[in-house]
């Protein structure tokens, strides 16, 4: 009997994409998921996955989902991983960057209330390290979850923006995005966006304005490709489970948590105001006990409490902003928070500085190294990439009152590191103006919201501090805001917050980070619980934010106007000399002997060499630096011809004798240039470390030099 070719009901289509070949296919691959979708981009192919839970759990009190990316070193042609394992490990940095990114655009598209586990899961197939992957990402996963039949009020598109030589490209590829002023990656529905994460060179607010709408224009395209798919295909929608309190039990709630008693939770910070909701939660669930207990009463469960609780103070928090103004600590809606910066408290470590903004306290920290002690990147599409500059962020579960142990670093951690590393990146001297490795560790002490932009701000100072010459100090600020809407959903009325504090970010509809300089923005984040925020709220956004972290940083220079002229006392200090790259081998010697020896007897000197003959001497001790170089030099030089030494025989052969020279240098005094006619063996002579007087005769293009006997 013959086997049956297995045959697939397979939908693909192919789209232009500002003349990048972009494709969706569904139907061959991975048929037990809800949707299993395969997108190529060029030549990168990603498969998105979707899954969602049928038996959630009844009492879950938030939308369980996870984007999952996965690593993978085949498709990108390596065989990658360790030595020993050869596999991939724990997610790289850019895998979790890339998970941020497509949660962040869409996680507000679910329906409030909906409490299934869904699941996303993004494959690599194939990869050309010619496009970064994150748009391909945010588009596979919308049009995986709507293919799947899932609630979700998509399609999601996305698209980066870049500005090359006056022109704007979408999508630009990594060649081309390393001679972009900036990029700009956006996401979000048809004429809204919802995600925003950018890396720039100081760029102006008005080119940035620019940037936005076509960003908005190429959102648009990608959700018409996406829509125009979804039309082929038979979707089937998924029953889902929702935990939404009834009627009665929000009418219950709301006769005990009247106005008038929320009215206390105003004029507080952070910790007494989290301290009152503590209190308000346990009141109801006390009032409610018998309720709680009552089989027949189903609905009174202590998450569903918990749960209205909550929406009765957010639902106060925000009338009552938008009524008055006056936010939960009595702040106006521009008004910043107190400021408090100080550098170079800490003794030993290569200085620091100390952000307090409210709540918020960062403490960072610069750690200078050699140029050879650089990170390497090495995963799925980057390999052994050194990086000289880089920051490290810490957010222990103190830093927010909770009694938790640290569990190694997070996608928090991450993701808000990068944001701050990419504000500073390009403000640090290039390797030839400043030749060390930077890392930088802000350790966030205290948590009022916003840590990431007080570690900009710390970043600053404590390079500063450090007497790292950075070309222009860099603040940020995050940004708030509060809506009212109508019946269809749209924003009837808003309020722009400047430095959002953490029960405005809970309460409220946007986080909206921005960082830079006086002359221009270096970083953008954008996180919204809405659907998409309008170009209007954009715009307004930027320009409060460009003029608020300029006050921050007026207040920071007031502590350290400008980067000390020398570098801390515990610092190592690197100075630069420059020798023939042929030369380089002379100084590290036969198996490192020659370099070895000038490291041990120098103090565990630091020497690195470029393949130009650029050469690194560190050390902490500018004398040992001196006595190095001069070592160096010795070494280097060249013999002329000439010159007379005193030199000692180390070899005797037939031919002639082989002498010692200056700078550890061989010379061959040949036979015939001994001075006399002699019988051979030279042996009957000269012995082994006799001293002669010997004259430099000459010296050949591959460096060996003849001498004769005076």
């Amino acid at each position: 009997m013959a086997i049956k070719k297995k045959e697939f009901e397979v939908h693909s289509q192919s789209f232009d994409r500002e003349g990048k070949q972009l494709s969706f296919e569904t139907g061959k691959l991975a048929v037990q998921a809800d949707c299993s979708l395969k997108l190529q981009f060029q030549e990168n192919v990603l498969l998105c996955s979707t899954v969602m839970e049928k038996r959630p759990r009844s009492d879950s009190d938030f939308l369980p989902l996870m984007i999952d990316f996965r690593d993978s070193f085949s498709a990108a042609g390596r065989l990658g991983g360790a030595a020993y394992r050869r596999r991939e490990g724990r997610p790289s940095d850019s895998a979790v960057l890339y998970c941020r990114l497509t949660d962040r655009a869409l996680r507000p598209m679910f329906p409030k209330w909906m409490i299934n586990d869904v699941v996303i899961t993004i494959t690599p197939l194939a990869i050309d390290h010619e496009i970064d992957l994150g748009v391909s990402t945010i588009i596979g996963s919308s049009l995986s979850v709507m293919a799947a039949g899932l609630p979700f009020d998509g399609p999601v598109g996305a698209a980066q923006i870049g500005y090359i030589d006056e022109k704007f490209v979408v999508n630009p590829t990594k060649i081309e995005s390393e001679k972009s002023l900036f990029l700009l990656l956006v996401a979000g529905k048809k004429w809204s966006i919802n995600m925003i994460e950018a890396e720039a060179n100081e760029v102006p607010n008005a080119l940035l304005k620019q940037a936005f709408e076509v960003g908005q224009k190429a959102i648009d395209a990608s959700c018409d490709f996406q829509t125009k798919f979804l039309k082929e295909l038979t979707i089937t929608p998924k029953e889902i489970m929702y935990n939404k309190p009834s009627e009665e039990l929000i009418a219950y709630i709301t006769n005990i948590l009247t106005k008038d008693k929320l009215q206390a939770l105003t004029g507080n910070s952070k910790v007494p105001f989290n301290d009152l909701c503590a209190a308000y939660e346990k009141e109801v669930m006390e009032i409610a006990k018998e309720n709680i207990a009552n089989n027949d009463q189903t609905d009174f469960t202590q998450v569903k409490i918990k749960m209205w609780v909550f929406n009765v103070i957010k639902y106060f928090i925000r009338h009552r902003t938008l009524e008055t103004g006056k936010r939960i600590d009595d702040r106006w809606e521009k008004d910043i928070r107190p400021i408090f910066c100080e550098v170079g408290q800490l003794p030993r470590v290569h200085w620091s500085g100390l952000f307090r903004r409210g709540d918020t306290q960062v403490l960072t920290t610069v750690t200078l190294g050699g140029p050879k002690e650089y990170l390497i990147l090495d995963d799925m599409e980057n390999h052994a990439v050194h990086q000289r500059y880089f920051h490290h962020y810490n957010f222990p579960p103190f830093s927010v009152g909770e009694a938790k142990g640290m569990r190694g670093t997070g996608r928090r951690e991450i993701g808000h590191g990068r944001l701050a590393e990419k504000a500073l990146e390009k403000m640090i001297p290039s390797h030839l103006e400043f030749p060390y490795t930077i890392r930088l560790v802000s350790e966030c002490l205290g948590s009022g919201w916003s840590t990431s932009m007080g570690s900009v701000c710390g970043s600053t100072l404590a390079l500063m501090d450090a007497g790292v010459k950075i070309k222009k100090p860099v603040a940020g600020i995050a940004m708030g805001l509060m809506t009212a809407h109508d019946d269809n959903d749209a924003i009837t009325q808003h309020m722009v917050l400047n430095d959002l504090m953490g029960t405005e970010d809970f309460t409220g509809d946007m986080d909206f980070k921005v960082a830079g300089t006086r002359d221009g923005i270096t970083a953008i984040q954008l996180d919204t619980k809405l659907k998409g925020i309008t170009m209007e709220i954009i715009y307004e956004t930027l320009d409060r934010s460009i003029e608020w972290y300029n006050e921050i940083m007026g207040l920071m220079l007031k502590t350290i106007p400008e980067p000390r002229a020398e570098l801390g006392k515990y610092a190592p200090k690197i100075q630069i000399i420059k020798i023939k790259p042929d030369k380089v081998r002379e100084v590290i010697g036969k198996g490192g002997d020659v370099i070895n020896g000038i490291i041990d007897a120098n103090d565990g000197v630091k020497i690195d060499f470029d393949d130009d003959g650029t050469c690194y001497i560190g050390h902490k001790d500018q004398e040992v630096i001196d006595k190095v170089i001069a070592i160096i030099m010795d070494i280097v030089a060249d013999l002329e011809v000439g010159q007379e030494f005193d030199a000692k025989i180390k070899r005797i052969e037939d031919y002639g004798l082989f002498v010692e020279l200056p700078k550890k240098k061989m010379g061959l005094c040949h036979i015939s240039n001994l001075g006399e006619k002699l019988t051979t063996p030279l042996t009957a002579h000269f012995k082994l470390g006799q001293v002669i007087r010997v004259k430099v005769k000459g010296i050949d293009p591959d460096g060996k030099v003849a001498v004769t006997k005076i």
